[in-house]
């Protein structure tokens, strides 16, 4: 048996029972939050780092 919609809802899930596409989508969500993190990570650091550190005035 295939859900596609629930009875009485507007929306149509379009892919409800492919489990590949969700789980591209999940891999997708998850390779995003995961470069957000790195970047915002990688912006702190710079952010909050000392400006009389010898290696950044060369």
């Amino acid at each position: 048996m295939s859900l596609k919609t629930f009875e009485g809802a507007g929306a149509v899930f379009t892919f409800f029972d492919q489990p590949l596409v969700l789980g591209l989508i999940t891999l997708g969500v998850v390779a995003a939050v995961v470069l957000v993190v790195v970047a915002s990570a990688i912006h702190e650091k710079h952010s909050f780092s000392s400006p009389m550190d010898p290696r950044k005035n060369r």
